[in-house]
């Protein structure tokens, strides 16, 4: 049986020891079942695979750890004993989740296993650089006195490079250098803890509840600019965690000075800061630099698309800057400079999750990591 997106994309182990095969199984019945499926019980081990006694084990579990449910009877079947549907349990666990990559906004939310908000909580910041651990583990802590419900885990997305091990190795927007994310907040919360890049969040997000596909880019136009890839189902990192860092690749050597001290950087011309600017100093040639912003990302972006062979591109930007005008001279550009009989010209929309696409995804993550080993957590409580 292929992999599901969610295997594809997060699945980072090769090696398969006796001691995973639990995991496995159950990471196998989650992918089935996340995030609405209902599937009957007696069909779940036919469908992985799974041996009778093994279908039975993995199930059961999974039920008394609360990571799926019984949600009715199979109404399908004819005479004879009806299946008991099974679903993911969105009504126990909790996850929180925190998004630093807003400008002027620290976001919190509650998500349950189905990668839904259920309670939602912000802390206005002033400059990015205001952002500390502290403001996390404060966050955190006001979200789960929210809930009754146990904490199952918690993802930080964070708008920059960062490392397998957890560590900020680099987030310009907050000033951060080499900061152990992961091991300070794991000390102070005492629960498990899962730091990733934002954009690849989003990313994740958009492949579960919005329209990227196995082979995509999401770009986000914000105080910076970055993106995330997908070729075949997975998340590239690149060998230095750094794939998607776009925004400071020079694309014209003699354009306006960085903040990163460069000149003509792309983030130069695209990030909003400076298109608001733009906008506000000349109001009536705002369709011309929407246009020209579109135009430019579509002429840096084909080289890559074209290289890569991706079919969907998901522009993640405020709807005032990533609307209809930037979307079309955007498209325009990639399909003059993409347009051939060999090659697909991939498909361009905005980001259908909003706002919420790094909460959501880094919940996925959190889940990713966390549902294969529940039993061990729970052992440990």
């Amino acid at each position: 049986m292929n992999p599901s997106p969610l295997e594809q994309m997060l699945n980072t182990s090769t090696k398969t020891v006796p001691s995973d095969i639990r995991a496995r199984n159950t990471m196998a019945a989650f992918n089935l079942l996340f995030p609405t499926a209902t599937v009957p019980r007696s069909e779940l081990g036919k469908t992985l695979g799974l041996s009778r006694m093994a279908a039975i084990e993995v199930t059961g579990e999974m039920l008394d750890n609360h990571i799926i449910r019984e949600v009715g009877e199979d109404t399908r079947s004819g005479r004879g004993k009806r299946s008991v549907m099974l679903a993911i349990d969105t009504a126990f666990w909790r996850i929180v989740t925190i998004d630093l990559s807003q400008q002027y906004v620290v976001q919190g939310a509650l998500v349950d296993l189905g990668g839904r908000i259920i309670e939602r909580t912000e802390v206005p910041v002033e400059h990015g650089t205001d952002v500390s651990v502290g403001t996390i583990v404060e966050l955190v802590k006001r979200l789960a006195a929210q809930t009754a419900q146990p904490i199952l885990g918690v993802g930080v997305a964070v708008p920059g490079v960062v490392d397998r091990d957890g560590t900020v190795v680099d987030a310009v927007q907050l000033g951060w250098e080499n900061v152990p994310l992961h091991d300070e907040l794991r000390n102070m919360l005492g629960m498990p803890v899962l730091v990733g890049n934002a954009t690849n969040a989003a990313l994740v997000a958009e492949r579960f509840f919005g329209d990227g596909g196995d082979n995509s880019m999401l770009i986000r136009i914000g105080a910076g600019v970055g993106a995330s890839l997908c070729v075949n189902g997975q998340i590239v990192d690149g060998s230095t965690y750094m794939a998607g860092e776009i925004g400071h690749v020079v694309v014209d050597p003699e354009g306006p000075v960085c903040a990163c001290g460069k000149r003509g950087c792309l983030e130069a011309y695209l990030s909003t800061n400076n298109l608001y600017a733009q906008i506000a100093s000349d109001p009536a040639r705002r369709s011309e630099i929407l246009t020209g912003a579109g135009q430019l990302l579509g002429r840096v972006m084909a080289m890559p698309l074209g290289l890569l062979n991706l079919h969907d591109v998901t522009i993640d930007a405020p709807a005032d800057i990533g609307g209809e005008t930037f979307l079309h001279a955007m498209s325009g550009e990639l399909s003059a400079a993409m347009n051939t009989q060999y090659m697909t010209i991939p498909k361009l929309h905005r980001c259908q999750v909003g706002a919420d696409a790094s909460l959501r995804g880094q919940a996925i993550n959190v889940l990713r990591l966390l549902v294969p080993h529940i039993r061990e957590l729970r052992a440990h409580e």
